[in-house]
């Protein structure tokens, strides 16, 4: 039974975390009472596996292993071993770590973008400050309509918050069950919203630095967009140069100058070139 942990030591402890309350253990031969006892000591076994794996890959002691077999699959399988009454279902736990790493990363830009006007943590801005902002902003939409969209864009301004940002802010304190905060929005209102926002923000370097990327994905198609991911010394050069910088604008030479200084030039040449051919002659 170990051995067959081995397979894929990855997923083996999440397929039976994820599926063994499906079970009907046939050591409690119908009793209620003692199959609850066998599901407790399942529980208690995996909650253990799940801390030697914690040690395993936070500490690279990958020779805990066989001891996480045993307590993630051996015992689990001997607790309830019995027949499945349901389909088996694949470790959700993948999904919904997927997710938190999302929010996370949503959270962690509301927060940098936010630090001038809010200084909060991330945690702070997660449990004291999202919800507040979030209706801060959307109220006036959904309160006044048309009138209310200069209102918004005032608030948004205010934080310094990008126009991609409502969106993260509305699934960050967005809870299950509950209604969109932009459900009463009308179209024409969210579209004169991100026109008056797109015209009269104020500049932010990290809007500018978005703005760079996205042209930059834009003009590569197929496999030269995974080769332009990569970062290269030439390539952070560049990105730190003046001219590739969206945040300074650099003059260019006039044309006429320089058109004048070349045909000055063509000019003695073809007199030098004269010259001599005269004295060859």
């Amino acid at each position: 039974k170990s051995d067959l942990y081995f397979y894929d030591y990855n997923l083996s402890g999440l397929f039976v975390q994820e599926n063994y309350l499906s079970s009907t253990p046939q050591a409690a031969k119908g009793n209620k009472i003692k199959t609850m006892e066998l599901i407790s000591k399942t529980a208690e076994s995996l909650a253990e596996g799940d801390i030697i794996e914690r040690g395993i890959r936070s500490g690279n002691n990958w020779s805990l292993l066989p001891t996480a077999a045993i307590f993630n699959s051996v015992l689990p399988g001997e607790y309830m071993s019995g027949f499945l009454h349901g389909q088996i279902q694949f470790p959700s736990w993948l999904g919904k770590n997927s997710r938190r790493g999302k929010m996370d990363r949503i959270l962690q830009e509301l927060q940098i973008h936010t630090r001038l006007s809010a200084g909060a943590s991330k945690i702070a801005f997660n449990l004291d400050y999202s919800q507040p902002l979030r209706d801060h902003i959307t109220r006036p939409l959904r309160d006044l309509g048309m009138e209310g969209v200069d209102l918004a864009v005032e608030h948004m301004e205010k934080y310094s918050l990008l126009r991609e940002d409502l969106d993260g802010l509305i699934e960050v304190s967005q809870w299950p069950d509950r209604p969109d905060p932009l459900r009463g929005v009308e179209s024409k209102t969210k579209a004169a919203f991100t026109r008056k926002y797109n015209k009269d923000h104020a500049m932010l370097p990290y809007s500018m630095v978005q703005a760079v990327k996205k042209k930059a994905k834009e003009s590569v198609d197929g496999l030269d967009e995974l080769e332009e991911e990569e970062e290269t010394p030439d390539q952070e050069e560049e990105e730190d140069s003046v001219e590739t910088d969206a945040m300074i604008k650099v003059k260019k030479p006039k044309a006429g100058a320089g058109g004048s200084k070349e045909k000055d030039a063509s000019k003695g040449k073809g007199k030098g070139k004269g010259k001599g051919k005269g004295k060859q002659s």
